[in-house]
């Protein structure tokens, strides 16, 4: 049966379908007969640029089975659905970086993969944590994603505006090396490349980094103007403004530099982690059952230390940092030497000293994840140009016209992402991002938001601090 491409064309039959298929995978000769279901937005306008992702509930009446006799049984099933963003440019350029393929692998096959492998090697001990997998479907003109909601079963996002504190980033950390762990582990006996070339490191990601490096950077650098204080860290950013994005495309893409490489998941922040919380407190603070990672389009065969600077330089405060950031690095390194060690493979040369080396020589990226991503995720005005909102063609009678105008935007989408991979295009890019992103410089400016000017202003701080700015002049 051909899949939805979006919410709008979900459809019973579709429904009764999919569910089928899940259920016979556990028991053979099940049919799922829908009695009712509903759909909703899973986010907010602003929130996610790269999906749509919609709340599907079920309740349904399974029948049939192994069982001569089986009784009908009534089932409720809350899921998640994801389909690719409504917006062509945005939907072109993951489908030329592959993102899409490489999160319904996640989560239908790698995952699975990794699991049962550490399962024999390691008693189970470090086991990856994703939602539930359901369906999924993927072609040249299909694709759909359905997970289990674990929202329903207490599972939340910590609150990005405040940020991961001690404890939550510690057990954040702690998954991010079972998947290092794992996956450089199942390498060394399976080739995890040859089995899943997707997943093969591309510069796709520095490619389309740079032009949005350069954009923030010229947001800092209004923003610490306005401020009237930072002459010399104006000085810094200013000099090296031009060479920032290739300083961190060669510290990200030269793979012959790293200590060693594994499974990444590439975009290790606040906003894909979600947490389960007891009812007991520990020093007046919810206890931590369990944590589950999402979102997995970025996920790529990586240096491994970017995940942790992913996670330190956009999810935590400064005070955080600077209190725990050994201790939280040191628990990582824990992790990851025990995981490795315990199941054959332990990494030569690997000391925490030498790992430290590692994180330190590449901290320029983790600023420079850090400056963008705060700057996007913690503004209005990056809220506002997520939202494509509404406009008259949505309207059901306008759906012929709709559809024209949609195979219009997608062969523009098309050219302008290929035009983008182009050398040749990098100054256009370059004042294209600028343009969409001053008005989060504007909004900096105002300083009406203290949560993003705060948390930017301490990162540049740090960043100065520590010397990372130093590598600009040079």
């Amino acid at each position: 049966m051909k899949s939805p491409s979006s919410s709008s064309y979900i459809t019973k039959a579709w429904v009764e379908f999919m569910l089928t298929e899940y259920e016979n995978k556990k028991e053979t000769d099940t049919k799922v007969t829908v009695k009712t279901y509903s759909i909703r937005n899973a986010t907010k306008p602003g929130e996610s640029f790269n999906a749509e992702l919609i709340l599907l509930d079920v309740q349904a009446v399974l029948s049939g089975g192994e069982g001569p006799e089986e009784a009908p049984e009534d089932k409720e099933y809350n899921l998640i659905v994801k389909f690719l963003t409504k917006d062509p440019l945005s939907c072109e350029l993951i489908k030329r970086c592959g993102y899409h393929i490489k999160e319904l692998m996640m989560y239908s096959e790698v995952v699975k993969e990794l699991n049962d492998f550490q399962a024999i090697h390691a008693n189970d001990e470090f086991r990856l944590d994703l939602p539930e997998y359901i369906y999924g479907k993927c072609t040249e003109k299909e694709y759909v994603l359905v997970m289990g909601n674990i929202k329903v079963l207490g599972y939340e996002t910590n609150p990005k505006r405040e940020g991961l504190d001690f404890l939550h980033a510690k057990l954040a950390v702690n998954h991010v090396a079972r998947l290092h762990a794992v996956s450089y582990a199942y390498d060394k006996s399976h080739n995890f490349i040859e089995k899943y070339p997707c997943f093969q490191f591309s510069n796709a990601i520095s490619a389309f980094f740079k032009p949005v490096v350069w954009a923030s950077l010229a947001n800092s650098i209004t923003f610490l103007k306005s401020k009237k204080t930072y002459e010399e860290m104006v000085h810094k950013l200013e000099t090296g403004k031009t060479t920032l994005p290739l300083k961190f495309a060669a510290l990200w893409d030269d793979q012959t530099r790293h200590k060693f490489l594994c499974l990444t998941h590439g975009d290790f922040w606040n906003s894909n982690l979600m947490f389960k919380h007891g009812s007991s407190t520990v020093n007046e603070e919810r206890s931590i059952e369990s944590l589950k990672l999402i979102d997995w389009q970025i996920s790529q065969w990586n240096n491994p230390v970017f995940d942790l600077h992913y996670l330190l330089n956009t999810s935590t405060s400064f005070e955080m940092r600077r209190d725990h950031a050994e201790e939280i690095l040191r628990h990582y390194h824990t992790t990851f030497t025990e995981a490795t060690t315990k199941m054959g493979t332990p990494v030569p040369n690997w000391n925490y000293e030498q790992f430290k080396a590692e994180f330190e020589r590449t901290s320029l990226v983790g600023f420079l994840m850090g400056m963008c991503l705060i700057q996007g995720t913690l503004s209005k005005a990056g809220e506002n140009i997520n939202h494509t909102g509404s406009t008259c063609l949505s309207n059901a009678c306008c759906h012929p016209c709709k559809v024209v105008v949609d195979k219009i935007k997608t062969g523009i989408a098309k050219v302008t992402v290929s035009f983008a991979f182009k050398p040749s295009s990098s100054y256009i890019m370059r004042a294209c991002v600028k343009k969409v992103l001053s008005p989060i410089g504007q909004e900096l400016v105002e300083g009406n938001n203290e949560v993003l000017n705060g948390r930017l202003l301490d990162l540049l701080m740090e960043a100065d601090e520590k010397g990372v700015l130093d590598v600009l002049t040079l």
